[in-house]
């Protein structure tokens, strides 16, 4: 073989072998490639199914379809199961501190509305104005009963009776069938305890006080008893008893006495609501239906008062009648009005337990509390020509009357003090389903030394400037006095439970 054969044969075999390592190269990054592509496909695969397991993918599989058990239907129990585990959902839901919170305390939170039929009884009630002394001297107590009314007619003439007189009285004053609402809520905070809360209102009622209609229709007597003509409130001068005695057949004499001969109005009026918030705790775990529950907390009460009152003096009566001043019905009849309003703000520690039986769905229960703390008290008398009425003395225009009565004043006072309530709750619950019960009870709330607007009234004048005196005894204003009340009312409602 020539040097030319041999050069083409060489050649020959170096692009063989070139060739055979091009292909080898080739197919090694091929494979490169291959894996490569699989290992992306992969990877893709696995972040996809992560995502089909967070998405919703609607309701559940049909029953139907899960009954016949067809392992090939889409959206069998296995299938669903495998696109979203049951912790799944959960943790979607519910799995935060806020969600977790609301799910422990929602369960097993009641509300309950109630309505209130109440009665607020009025005691230590008292006759507007002061004792008075007769003409004997002897003093007259009790001057919500009928007593005889001297007449003064001028200073040449004797004394003389006109009529029978009565003071107005308080005493046995009721307010009837009121209306309120009481709203209660329960939040539980483990298995043994809760915060309970409650407010309840009555609707503002009023009243008038009993007294005889005046003018009487006739003055004949009936069964030999006289008609009463006049209404009446006797007040102090300069601090001290008023007596008739005291009145020389004088036209400087003061009247220690309001009197109405034409007609008398009164209103007496009470608003009262209160609220409270208790931590509730079982004493005792209620395996046989019986339960014993501790109560504390803090309570609030307002409850306030207003008694207006007043009338007109025409002397239709003739009792002002003289002969020569005055000699009949007043062109200008003298009217007067005073009006006491009494609010109390009550803070106070609340104490008490509650016990209940339960069998068959119907619950017995009974609940006593006790609060123990201060009130504010704060009062205000308004009067306006408070004495004026039956006033002899401004008729008879007495130059000696040093100090008259403005045409409005108005007397503030507020104090502290303590304020002891007490409430028993008798009541029974009857479960109507899982999350409603029927309700009914009976409520009785003691107030003590609450302020009230009759007993916190000044009857007194002035009839000379003395520098001595104190401001206890100057005129009509309040002077602070505390009585106690008690709250009857019979409730029903009803009452949800959160599942």
């Amino acid at each position: 073989m020539d040097a030319q054969a041999l050069l083409v044969r060489c050649c020959k075999l170096g692009l063989k072998q070139s060739h055979l390592v091009v292909t080898k190269r080739d197919r090694h990054a091929m494979l490169f490639v291959k894996r490569v592509t699989c290992s992306l496909l992969t990877l893709a695969s696995v972040f996809l199914a992560t995502d089909l397991h967070a998405q919703n993918w609607g309701p559940e599989p049909n029953s139907q379809v899960v009954q016949q058990g067809d392992p090939y239907a889409y959206g069998g129990p296995t299938a669903y199961a495998e696109l979203i585990p049951d912790g799944r959902l959960s943790t979607l839901s519910l799995d935060t501190p806020l969600g977790t919170a609301i799910k422990t305390h929602a369960s097993g939170s009641w509300m309950r509305l109630e309505y209130w039929n109440a009665k607020i009884g009025h005691r230590g009630g008292r006759s507007l104005g002061e004792p008075i002394a007769d003409l004997n001297g002897n003093v007259i107590d009790n001057i919500s009963e009928p007593f005889d009314l001297p007449l003064f007619p001028s200073q040449d003439l004797p004394i003389i009776f006109t009529g029978r007189a009565v003071a107005p009285t308080t005493d046995g004053t009721d307010w009837d069938d009121i209306g309120g609402i009481k709203g209660s809520f329960g939040i539980p905070l483990d298995q043994r305890s809760w915060i309970e809360g409650s407010v309840w209102a009555l609707e503002e009622q009023g009243e008038s006080l009993r007294v005889p209609s005046i003018p009487p229709t006739s003055l004949a007597p009936t069964f030999g008893v006289f008609p009463v003509e006049f209404i009446v409130i006797p007040f102090t001068i300069d601090g001290q008893p008023g007596s008739f005695q005291n009145l020389p057949n004088s036209p400087a004499s003061i009247a220690p006495i309001i009197v109405y001969d034409t007609d008398f109005f009164s209103e007496y009026s009470v608003n009262v609501w209160s609220a409270e918030i208790n931590h509730v705790y079982d004493l005792r775990i209620p395996h046989d239906g019986w339960t014993l529950q501790s109560i504390i907390g803090y309570r609030h009460e307002e409850y306030s008062e207003r008694l207006t009152f007043g009338g007109t003096f025409g002397n239709i009566s003739g009792y002002a009648t003289d002969g020569t001043v005055n000699t009949g019905p007043l062109t200008n009849p003298q009217t007067n009005r005073i009006d006491s309003k009494v609010h109390n703000y009550r803070n106070a520690l609340q104490f008490g337990f509650r016990s209940e039986v339960k069998q068959r769905g119907l619950t017995l229960g009974v609940e006593p509390k006790v609060a123990l703390g201060l009130g504010l008290i704060r009062s205000r008398v308004n009067t306006s020509n408070a004495r004026e009425p039956g006033d002899l003395s401004s008729i008879l225009n007495d130059p000696l009357l040093l100090i008259d009565d403005p045409d409005s004043t108005t007397d503030f006072d507020r104090e502290l003090d303590f304020a002891p309530s007490a409430e028993l709750n008798l009541y029974a619950k009857y479960d109507v389903n899982e999350w409603l019960k029927f309700r009914i009870g009976y409520n009785l709330t003691w107030m003590g030394r609450v302020g009230a607007a009759d007993t916190s009234i000044k009857y007194n004048t002035i009839s000379a400037a003395d520098p001595t005196m104190t401001p206890d005894t100057l005129d009509f204003g309040v002077k602070q006095n505390v009585n106690n009340r008690i709250i009857n009312a019979f409730t029903i409602g009803g009452e949800i439970v959160l599942p």
